[in-house]
């Protein structure tokens, strides 16, 4: 047992805390179906959470990158911290509103009252702010208290929606257990910063909001990829195709999290690292490991998702499995990192100027693949996008003298991409 603790890394940490907080979502999800929660309910429950994600996920990520490609060359480290946290704040704050003024304006769309509006604009910004925990373990690397936070979240995550059911479920309670769970969240934020002494500032840093601004823009705009792609379904091919459209357009899960996680890990330890070419071997191994454990799951899932799909939904999304099948090509650009090494460097307008090529380079190649395959040519041109993403940032590094095969397995890589392929287009066409 402590031969294989003492072979993970700091990265492998942060993985189990993504798996955890996904696994706790999802198990919330799967009570929520099974012990009859009416559907309606079940809407607002999961608006809440698509609301948090929208007005946060491009500005979170881009302080965060930010303090991670930062943080080890600062010599300031608190005021970098405090920096960070008040951003949060204020961005927060901002974004709380946003929710809502929305949400009073359409508030018979979606059937809320004004109390319930006011909690949910609390909660997301309480819940906004304590994502600054996990990534202060991550720079600590204090494995430690990651992996208990981990269990700590998932634990109270499925307890309070259970207890939410199991007492009167509607969207008002289970807005109180979400404000319950970040509370929590925030208590050990508090700790954390009363630890470390950092000061806390009800205004922003606008320099440091000035440094954060291009990897926010850049996530917001390779972000809006897929309300993009929703669009054009909609538009071309009407409700009925969006609905079969969007059951397959899910990532597989296990690959997103696994490679988000090693990706913005290895941000932190590259940055920190003197001898860069050190921090690129690591890199190199760890990502040919993860492609070693996602690529084979890629497959098994390839030739069973004809399969699964009628069983666990029904037949009218049997042509669902053709969209899931493409979008699992995803793991293909999932599986290399330059834009850690990006990060690293500090280069945040490479990231940006990318942004944009991956946004353009998404709406020409799904329309024209939309024209010549139909709506899976929309999924075609997603996976088009990322991977040129992908080429772009390593044709950056390489005029920065950061060749690819630094921190890329790339023989292993090129092989199992190749096999993914073939496997794909033999399950399409003799399955």
């Amino acid at each position: 047992m402590q031969r294989i603790l003492n072979k993970l890394t700091i990265a492998n940490y942060l993985q189990f805390f993504q798996i955890s907080r996904y696994a706790g979502l999802f198990l919330s999800g799967v009570l929520l179906a099974k012990c009859d929660v009416p559907l309606p309910i079940i809407g607002q429950y999961e608006f809440i959470l698509f609301l948090g994600g929208l007005l946060s996920f491009f500005w979170v990520g881009g302080i965060y990158q930010t303090l991670l490609s930062n943080y080890h060359n600062e010599s300031d480290k608190k005021g970098l911290l405090s920096k960070t946290i008040s951003t949060l704040f204020f961005l927060g704050t901002l974004s709380a509103l946003i929710a809502i003024i929305y949400l009073i304006t359409t508030k018979n769309s979606y059937n809320l009252d004004y109390p319930t509006i006011l909690l949910i604009g609390f909660y997301l910004l309480l819940n906004t702010l304590t994502f600054f925990n996990e990534h202060y373990y991550l720079i600590k690397e204090n494995t430690t208290k990651l992996t208990l936070y981990a269990i700590g979240n998932f634990c109270i995550q499925v307890l309070a929606v259970t207890m939410v059911i199991l007492t009167i479920p509607t969207v008002m309670n289970f807005t109180i257990a979400f404000i319950g769970i970040a509370l929590w969240k925030s208590i050990v934020l508090f700790y954390n910063l009363k630890s470390e002494k950092i000061q806390f500032r009800f205004k922003p840093d606008w320099t440091f909001l000035k440094l954060c601004s291009p990897l926010i823009l850049g996530l917001l705009i390779s972000g809006s990829a897929d309300y993009i792609d929703s669009f054009l379904v909609i538009h071309f091919f009407g409700s009925e195709s969006f609905a079969i459209f969007k059951y397959g357009a899910k990532e597989f899960p296990l690959s997103l999290l696994l490679a988000n996680s090693l990706s913005l890990a290895m941000v932190s330890q590259i940055a920190k690292q003197e001898k860069k070419e050190i921090a690129f071997q690591e890199l190199n191994q760890q990502s040919s490991r993860l492609m070693n454990v996602l690529f084979p799951i890629t497959w098994v899932f390839l030739i069973a998702s004809k399969y699964l799909y009628p069983i666990i939904f029904s037949n009218a999304f049997e042509q669902s499995a053709n969209i899931f099948n493409i979008y699992l090509l995803l793991i293909i650009s999932r599986m290399i990192f330059p834009q850690s090494v990006v990060l690293a460097l500090n280069r945040r307008d490479i990231i940006l100027k990318t942004a944009y090529w991956e946004i353009g380079i998404n709406i020409v190649s799904s329309l024209f693949l939309m024209w010549k395959f139909g709506i899976i040519g929309i999924a075609y041109g997603t996976v088009v996008a990322f991977l040129s993403e992908k080429m772009i940032l390593v044709y950056r590094l390489k005029k920065l003298n950061v060749d690819f095969q630094k921190y890329t397995n790339i023989s292993r890589w090129a092989i199992l991409t190749f096999l993914t392929i073939t496997l794909y287009f033999f399950v399409e066409n003799f399955l």
